[in-house]
């Protein structure tokens, strides 16, 4: 585990193998979190609001595309179920951080 030196006004600098293995660039935020007596970075993208609009349009519409010859009972049955996949892949990430 690399040992990592804070400098003046609580700078650091992370290792090139954490960066490369997260894709954080320079000017790219971390958002920090205390969890007991360790420090949590996490990597956070920020979004123009009129670009986020724009993708998830475009999302919506190639939802409706691929779904639009499935019934919507076995619609809303995947839609259940990718739902509780999701909840049960976060369940685990919260057990393992």
């Amino acid at each position: 585990m690399p040992l990592i030196k804070v400098i003046r006004h609580g700078q650091i600098t992370l290792p090139i193998d954490f960066r490369e293995e997260l894709n954080i660039k320079e000017g790219d935020y971390l958002e920090a979190d205390i969890k007991g007596k360790a420090i949590v970075l996490r990597p956070k993208v920020f979004l123009d609001r009129a670009d986020a609009v724009k993708a998830l349009h475009e999302m919506m519409t190639e939802v409706q595309e691929r779904t639009k010859d499935i019934d919507s009972k076995e619609l809303d049955n995947l839609i259940e179920q990718t739902i509780k996949e999701v909840r049960q892949t976060k369940a685990k990430e919260k057990i393992t951080s």
